[in-house]
Order: structure tokens, then C-alpha cells, then sequence
């Protein structure tokens, strides 16, 4: 102190949480402005010589490097709550590599968060990890929660839209974490200011309830919709973008034999001139060997015998750019050049086998079962494995064999799958035009088709895209003009770079991650090439749960560790704890100088 040195320079690594849940309402104000406040309250104990890291607390933050105080409060002057979700374990890993590296004498830790016991990432209730395993045991850490105790929240996990074009609906899903119940919760379906269906729940203790909403009308393919639950503390995760793809107006061919055509997919998909979900256009398989199918989204192959390889090149090229192929047998496939043209091109990794029963309806029959119960394509069924779904019967059938990457959604009984997907592809393992079985005139026929279409048309694409992922999309490289300007345009006007990459099945689009939930469209120019609902990750954010000031010192153990809570400042136990280190540079300087004057007496003889 006598040499006027108040304080030796630190190395400070300040993990400052900006998941969603920092937007909770707090009883005067939201967790993220208490915790803008403590900021402001560690900006004044950190001196100018000071080295600050600020990193975030989600699985993929970054890390800056600041050189001193001035620096830090630039940095964190315009910083926001944002969108991503707590991985503690993660940002505590990285802080500890920063500081094994830094060279300062006294190295500090600050944690400002919630402090969310799902933040851990727990495999099991109580098992609770040490994150103080990588520190350097001379690092002190100083806790900072911001929470307010637990508090009871609501959010949606997950809506999508059903049914079919007489029956139009969303299918909700809600989460309730609190000890008590939430009677007569308000849901809503909204497509800009217009409410399109609206239904109200009953959430139980700690429950997950769902509720079918019935629409007014049919959204259109491509329309921008969402769920809403009614608002409380936390209102980001109230919110839920519903992807529309199968909403409505999708461009449908399908390819029978003009000499022996069946009405029942016509029908089904389209009972009303073009009016509902699929734009249905019946065409021969000669017609695709000239045809433009730039616009066609769904093609069905209703037992078709025979397509020229001109055809089979040009679906193939067709799929590569995304194009949604569904195939359906009968008794005009020809199984062997299946197997040896078509199938190989447009749905790999499956083979047909024998056909297998009768020619006509006697007693002996199969049923369909379901092989994947919570799959998309059976909602409303009540699907059990290996009940029966419905009361049709199959006299026809023909064996199927599928590789790993086809799954078998449903089945005509052990080995014999009945409905296989892939990547935008199905196959019905008989056919859907009365001839082997009378699944078409069953009540049971319009609401499988259409769901299983539906779930097909999504899989892999929009209902999965979460906030912090990128908005990846794959298209024919011959819908992007040459020289186009590419850009992923989101909410409020904002634009992410976009990468292209050739990929076997066409040019795969990827944007950078998505930072907040909405509707995302990749564009060329004026041509949107690829839409998608980005949503948040609920399920890893949205109990409110936070740590007991007991669990959080079993989480970080140690005698270096301090818990500051609520209405201490930041300052007295922050200098405290660097108390004897300010002189350090003067105490090495001085041994220094004394073990120089020592070799210089020792050269002279003088001992």
C-alpha cells in the first residue's frame, strides 16, 4: 500500500445468462434487468488494467475478450435477453480453459443467471455435477442468482396441423410446470390478426395436456400461422409457429393408366374441384417425359406399370430438388422392374418381395397394424402396437423389405410392413383402388391418407428447425437463377447469409443460425425457394425451477466459492476476497532486488 498499488490486475470471466427465461416478470422487474444491474455493479469493482471474458451461458456462446472495464461496459451496453437456452456444465468449461490460460494473478469467476435446475442438463433427479472439476483451485467464484424463487409457467410444446380437408385442425400440446392446477387456459390459432380456431385447457400439476382446435377455414400452403396459450410470467414460450406445408394448395399429380383409371385418389385428395388441401391434376406416365414439374410438389404413382427411363431420369432429377413422391400398388406393377429401375432412383433403400394372399375377398385377410403408434399419420386413432387400426380388410399384399434408413410406420403383421417412409417418400404395400382390399370405401381411408401425407411432406423440415439452428432447405439446382443474390429473410426485417453446397439430390441451402423464433424464407430475388417455422427449444427452458442456495454450492463445492445474494453488493465481498494480493509486483520486485545484492555481495567475498 506504501507504494500507492491499491489491487492486483485480474483475469475475470463473467458468464451472463441471456436464455429466454431471463424474460421472466418479476414482482417489480424481469430477471434480465436485475441481472443488467449486477452488471453495473461488477463493472464498478473491476479496474482498468483488468482482462474481462464475457461468455454466454448456452451450449454454442461465445466468448470476447475484453481489455478492461471500459471495454466490458462497451460490450454489454446493448446486449439483450435473447432466445437460446442455459447449458451451464458448457459455459463453465469453456471459462475454466480461458482462465487456465490467462496470467493474472488473481483469476475470478462470475456466474450471473437464474440458476434453472434443467440449465445442469441432468441425467437424473438429484445427481447433481461438480463444475468446479476443471477450475484452477486458485480461481474464487462468485454466484450471482437473479431468480425469484420458483415460479409457475406454461408453454407450448408443440402444434401442428391435422386432419384433412373436411376436417382441418391443430393439434396442441402444453406443458404446466407448477405444484397447482391452471384452470380454463385460453389457446388460440392466429394467422395475423385473424383468429382462426380457439379452444380452452384444463393444465394439471406438473402435467402435459393436449386439445384438438378445429380451424374456420384452411390455412393456405406457405400462410404465416401460430398457437398462443394465455400470457403469464414467462410470454416467449406462449407462442408457437405452426409450418403450413400440406395447408393448403399443394400442386398434386397423380399418374395413373388413362385406359384404367381408379377414382379413389382423386377423390380423396381433392373431392371438390381443387378447393381443399391438394391441387390434384390426373395425368398419364407419358406425360412425364416432356412435362415442366418445376411446380409440382406431391407426384403419386397409383399402380402404374411402366415408366419410360426418360421419365424415371426426370423424377429422379425432380426428387433431387425436393419433390414428394407417394407409391401405391395393384395389380398392374410390374414387381421386377420396380425393383431393377424405379425404385432404386426415386425411393432407395427399398425392395419388393413376393405377393402374397388372394385374388379376391374370401375369410382370409390381413389388417393393418400400427408399427410407429405416435407417428403423426395415426392422431385421432387411439394407435396401440400391433392392434389393429381400423376394420378394413386386405386380401392382397405385397412383401416389402426396407433398409435401416426406411422406417415402417405400419404393418400387416410380423415382417410384413404395410407403409413404409423415408425422406419425402411413402410406399403403401397394396392398393388403393378397391381391387385388393376395401380400404378405400372404409371410414377409416380420407383421414390415413391425408395425415400420412402430411407427415411425409414435413418430416425433416419445418417442425423441427429450432432457435439457434440454421434454416437448411434442399432444392433443383435449376430453380436458382444464375447470379441470384440468395438471402434467409426472418422477423423484422431480418437477413442471414446464405451458403450453397451440391449435394447428390440437388443444391442444399443452409443460413446462418436462426437467433429468434418466427417464419424464416430463404429467397432468390423475388422466388422464395424455402420456408420454415423456427420455434423455441421449451422443453430444455421453461421450468422455472431454480437451484436452492444449498444445491448450488453442491454444484460448484468448495472453499473459494461464494453465493452473493439478492441485496448485497457485488463489492465488499469481491475486494475482500483479493485482500493481500495488491502488492504483488512490489513483494516480487523487492526479493528481486534482494537476490541480486545477495550474488553481488557473494562475488565480493562477503559472506
Amino acid at each position: 500500500f506504501a507504494l500507492g498499488k491499491t489491487r492486483g490486475e485480474s483475469a475475470v470471466a463473467v458468464i451472463l445468462d441471456r436464455s429466454f427465461s431471463m424474460q421472466v416478470e418479476g414482482a417489480q422487474e424481469s430477471l434480465w434487468e436485475k441481472a443488467r444491474a449486477r452488471v453495473d455493479e461488477a463493472l464498478l469493482v473491476l479496474e482498468p488494467e483488468d482482462t474481462v471474458f464475457l461468455l454466454g451461458a448456452g451450449p454454442r456462446g461465445q466468448t470476447e475478450t475484453l481489455p478492461g472495464r471500459l471495454a466490458f461496459g462497451q460490450a454489454v451496453r446493448d446486449l439483450e435477453v435473447g432466445f437460446g437456452t442455459t447449458d451451464l456444465p458448457s459455459a463453465v468449461r469453456r471459462a475454466s480453459s480461458i482462465l487456465a490460460g490467462a496470467t493474472a494473478l488473481n483469476k475470478e469467476l462470475f456466474v450471473i443467471s437464474d440458476f434453472q435446475r434443467s440449465g445442469l442438463r441432468l441425467e437424473s433427479e438429484g445427481a447433481f455435477p461438480d463444475l468446479t472439476g476443471d477450475l484452477d483451485p486458485e480461481v474464487r467464484v462468485f454466484l450471482i442468482p437473479v431468480d425469484e424463487g420458483p415460479l409457475g409457467n406454461s408453454a407450448l410444446l408443440e402444434a401442428r396441423l391435422e386432419g384433412n380437408v373436411v376436417d382441418r385442425r391443430v393439434h396442441i400440446q402444453a406443458v404446466h410446470h407448477a405444484d397447482t392446477v391452471a384452470d380454463e387456459v385460453a389457446v388460440t390459432v392466429e394467422s395475423g390478426p385473424e383468429t382462426l380456431g380457439e379452444a380452452a385447457m384444463t393444465l394439471l400439476v406438473r402435467s402435459r395436456e393436449t386439445v384438438e382446435i378445429s380451424l374456420t377455414r384452411l390455412p393456405g400452403e406457405g400462410e404465416e400461422i401460430r398457437a398462443r396459450l394465455s400470457r403469464d410470467r414467462l410470454a416467449a414460450d406462449d407462442i408457437r409457429y405452426i409450418p403450413t406445408v400440406g395447408g393448403g394448395g399443394i400442386s398434386t399429380w397423380i399418374v395413373q393408366d388413362p385406359a384404367q383409371p381408379s377414382p379413389f385418389l382423386p377423390l380423396a385428395l381433392s373431392p371438390d374441384e381443387n378447393t381443399g388441401q391438394f391441387e390434384v391434376r390426373r395425368v398419364s406416365p407419358d406425360v412425364l417425359i416432356t412435362a415442366n414439374l418445376g411446380d409440382v410438389r406431391l407426384i403419386v404413382l397409383d399402380n402404374v406399370t411402366y415408366l419410360t427411363r426418360e421419365a424415371v431420369s426426370r423424377l429422379r432429377q425432380w426428387r433431387a430438388g425436393g419433390g414428394a413422391l407417394f407409391i401405391s400398388l395393384g395389380d398392374r406393377v410390374d414387381l421386377r422392374y420396380y425393383n431393377d429401375t424405379i425404385l432404386p432412383a426415386l425411393f432407395p433403400g427399398v425392395t419388393l418381395g413376393n405377393l402374397l394372399g388372394v385374388d379376391e375377398a374370401t375369410g382370409s385377410s390381413y389388417t393393418l397394424t400400427a408399427r410407429t403408434p405416435g407417428h403423426a399419420a395415426f392422431s385421432g386413432f387411439d394407435a396401440k402396437m400391433g392392434e389393429p387400426l381400423t376394420g378394413a380388410s386386405f386380401w392382397r399384399i405385397v412383401e416389402v423389405r426396407n433398409d435401416p434408413g426406411v422406417h415402417s410406420v405400419a404393418s400387416f403383421g410380423p415382417g410384413l410392413p404395410a407403409l413404409v417412409q423415408s425422406d419425402g417418400a411413402l410406399l403403401f404395400a397394396s392398393s388403393l383402388d378397391g381391387k385388393w382390399n376395401n380400404m378405400p370405401t372404409h371410414a377409416a381411408f380420407l383421414p390415413l391418407l391425408h395425415q400420412s401425407l402430411d407427415a411425409m411432406l414435413l418430416e425433416g423440415s419445418e417442425d423441427r428447425v429450432r432457435v439457434g439452428e440454421r434454416v437448411v432447405g434442399l432444392v433443383d439446382r435449376f430453380r436458382v437463377p444464375s447470379g441470384a443474390d440468395l438471402v434467409c429473410l426472418g422477423p423484422g426485417g431480418l437477413q442471414l447469409r446464405v451458403t450453397t453446397a451440391p449435394v447428390p439430390r440437388g443444391l442444399e441451402l443452409t443460413s446462418e443460425p436462426a437467433p429468434v423464433p418466427g417464419f424464416y424464407t430463404i429467397q432468390a430475388g423475388d422466388r422464395t425457394l424455402v420456408q420454415r417455422a423456427v420455434n423455441l427449444d421449451t422443453r430444455a427452458e421453461s421450468d422455472l425451477t431454480p437451484l436452492t442456495r444449498e444445491e448450488m454450492l453442491k454444484v460448484f463445492p468448495g472453499d473459494r466459492v461464494m453465493v452473493i445474494e439478492a441485496g448485497v453488493s457485488l463489492g465488499t465481498p469481491v475486494r475482500e476476497a483479493r485482500y493481500g494480493r495488491e502488492i504483488w509486483r512490489e513483494l516480487v520486485g523487492v526479493v528481486l532486488l534482494l537476490l541480486m545484492i545477495e550474488g553481488w555481495l557473494s562475488r565480493r567475498g562477503v559472506g
